[in-house]
Order: C-alpha cells, then structure tokens, then sequence
C-alpha cells in the first residue's frame, strides 16, 4: 500500500530505491532491507549530485564589479576602467554544492571550454578568479584535480588564476590544497588583524610582499579567503601590469604626494594638510580645481584618536564626517555575527549620515597606535552650504560615488560571506 501510494510523488530513481527496499524486505528479511536502505540512500545521493548540481554556479566578468577600494587615483582608475587593460579581463567562476570524483571531470572540463571560447575574442581574460565560497565539500580526487588544474589552465591558456577559499580554514576538505596551490612566494594576504597597527602611512591597497605582482608568463597562485580580497589583488595586478610606476614597494600608491615622503613620522603640519587635499582630489574625481579642494579642506578640522579609541557608536547621532589621513580604523556592526570592515587611509566616513542627518549604522573605533583625522561638523557643513554651494557640492558628488561603488560591490552580484556594512 505503501508504495502504491507513493507512485508519482518521487522521481524515478528514488521510486526505484523504494522497490528495492520493498523486494528486500520481502525476500531477505527486515535486517537486509535496513542495508538495501542505507545502499540505496547512498547511491541516490551520488547520482543526483551529479546530476542535478551542476558544480559551476556561474560566470561573469569583473568589468562590473568593485573591490572594497574606493580612493585609488585618476590614473589608476582609468586603467581599471579601460576595455582593454581593466576589470574585464578578470573573469570570476563560481563553484557550488560537493566536488567529490563523480563531478570533478566536468567540472574542470566546463572551465577549460569556458575559457577556450573566450580565447581570441575581446573579453579574453589576463586573469581567472575561481570562488569556493559556495563549496561544501571536496574529496580527495577533486581536490588534486584542482591542484593541477592551476598549471593546466596557464599553459593552455597562459592565463593567471586566483582561488578564493570562502572562509580563513581554507578548502572544505583534509587534502592541503591551499599550500598546493599557493607558489613559492607568500600568497595568502594576511587578514586585518594580522596586518601591522603601526602609524606608518596606509594609504595603500595592502597585497603581498613581493617586489612585483609577476608577469603573464608566471603561473604563481593565489589564495584569499574572501572574493573582495582577490579582487583587490586582481585589481593591483591589473594596474602594475600597465603602469608599474604607479606601484611601490608591492603597493598601489593613492596619492602621490603621500609616497613621496619617506618617513611617515616626520610629517609636519603642511604635509598632512597637502595629503588631505590630495585624498580630496581623488574622492572627487570631477571638474574640481585644486583651489577648490582647498576651500573645502579649509571647513575641516585635526583630530587625533588613539588604539581602542571609539569615534562614534551605532546608533550614535550623525554631527561630522571625518576624513583619515593616517593609521586604521574598524567599522563593526553590533549584535551582528561579526561583520567588521577595516578604513583605511584616504576614506571619508560618515558622509551619509551627515548628509541625511540619520543616525550612525556602524560603530568605528581605532585599531592603530594613532590615526589622524580631519573632522567636518554640522556647524560647518550648514555654513558651507550656504556660504559656498558649488564647493559643498563636491561632498555631495562624493556620497554619490561611494554608494555607486557600494552598489556595484562583489557581494552585491555575486553571493558571497562577505559584506560592506559602512
């Protein structure tokens, strides 16, 4: 009765493990059928990942998608943004579901007709970054494939590729992939927390060590744990590529004016005030004059905040926004599951709720020895916007392009653990 009831309430394969269940237990008892159950179970579950999961969630280039790096300069944008030399030669893949032997063929065979149809055409990508966000599981077959899959895809396609773990354990599996495919230089960048507190200028993308980001010819991995972290790296990639004078030290420079002075502690006043102008400039990034920028930075005013310091808790009414010219700081939600996302030099914060006079959704606090910032009150801000409209407009013009950049955000397009919560 059983199993006439459950005629066309499962698909095939299921219905078929339930009369083999059923002529088990008729035949050999309930003991064998409790076998035949857990056999059948299992094979049911084999074929229809295979079947059913397709192990590529999907593609898309990079052409639309942001990094959390807002405050690059002119020429750095630029290169970004070309057809030619920007995002959209990083191609992002994401995998889904369990890569275990039954699947991991296809897998790998999806990728290399995925990328030898875009070979020759003018989307052809310099570099592949492949996501293991959405991952469960792999097995160790699956995961030596992808260990080899790196240098496979290099000399067939010469292409760089980056692997993004989707969590700081790594891979979901006991094979050491990550240390398979990282090359033989420090490929992991290290999380905020690790990364130096001094008061050394951050006014930098912060990747890997290495004097150069190698070239095409050099099929050295890497592996981050977040796809944010990959595209930043992608991102510097690109830019030293094209113009590696705009990279120093291993670092994308923002302003240049800020890389020019050697030792961060021996800024003097004008200095800090000449960085602050610059940083201005390249959140602008429109019409302004350099006079203009001045006149805006003239209604800012010093603060200096130390390690643990708060500069506003969530909830906190919005009176200022603050413009970092030195050090670090941590914007973390509260009562959330952890969602923390590091400011570096050269960001403005708290624009929007100045603006929108909202209240703050984030709180902020020091994570470095010292940060200097430049504060623009309430008081301020009403006397400029009455006073001078077209400068106050720049500030605008700024609110305007972080929620652009906000929006077209990785997690925004691509489902990922991470998030911009500021």
């Amino acid at each position: 009765e059983g199993v006439y009831d459950s005629f066309n309430k499962f698909d095939n394969l299921e219905y078929s493990g339930i009369w083999f269940i059923t002529i088990v237990m008729a035949t050999k008892g309930m003991s064998a059928a409790l076998v035949a159950g857990v056999i059948s179970a299992l094979s049911t579950y084999a074929v229809q990942s295979m079947t059913h999961i397709n192990p590529i969630r999907g593609s898309m280039s990079a052409a639309t998608l942001r990094s959390s790096v807002f405050n690059r300069s002119p020429e750095a944008s630029a290169i970004l943004d070309h057809n030619s030399t920007g995002r959209s030669k990083i191609l992002v893949i994401q995998m889904q579901g369990h890569l275990f032997f039954g699947n991991v063929a296809l897998f790998t065979d999806r990728i290399k007709e995925l990328l030898a149809e875009k070979q020759g055409s003018s989307d052809c990508p310099w570099i592949v970054i492949m996501d293991f966000t959405l991952v469960m599981g792999l097995d160790s077959s699956a995961a030596h494939s992808i260990g080899k899959l790196k240098q496979t895809l290099h000399q067939m396609f010469r292409i760089k590729t980056v692997f993004v773990t989707g969590s700081s354990n790594g891979f979901p599996c006991e094979y050491a992939l990550t240390k398979e495919l990282k090359s033989s230089v420090e490929n992991v960048e290290p999380s905020f927390d690790q990364k130096d507190r001094s008061t050394s200028d951050e006014s930098t993308v912060l990747l890997p060590p290495a004097a150069n980001f190698g070239s095409r010819n050099n099929p050295d991995g890497r592996v981050f744990d977040c796809l944010d972290s990959a595209l930043r790296f992608c991102e510097g990639t690109l830019i030293a590529w094209k113009d590696p004078t705009i990279v120093n030290n291993g670092e994308i420079k923002f302003v240049d004016v800020a890389s020019s002075i050697s030792n961060a502690g021996e800024w003097s006043l004008a200095d800090e005030q000449k960085i602050a102008v610059g940083y201005l400039a390249n959140l602008c990034q429109g019409e302004e004059s350099d006079d203009d920028m001045k006149m805006l930075f003239s209604f800012f005013d010093r603060e200096v905040y130390f390690e643990s310091d708060v500069l506003w808790k969530q909830g906190d009414k919005s009176n200022c926004t603050k413009l970092l010219i030195r050090g670090n700081l941590l914007s973390l939600l509260e009562n959330e599951a952890g969602s923390t996302e590091p400011i570096q030099s050269g960001n403005l914060i708290g624009e929007l709720g100045l603006l929108l006079d909202t209240r703050r959704t984030s709180t902020v606090r020091c994570f470095s020895e010292e940060a200097i910032l430049y504060s623009l009150s309430r008081e301020s801000w009403e006397h400029l916007t009455t006073s001078n409209p077209k400068i106050a407009r720049f500030v605008d013009m700024i609110v305007c392009r972080y929620l652009s950049h906000r929006v077209q955000h990785a997690s925004n397009r691509i489902f990922e653990t991470q998030c911009l919560p500021i």
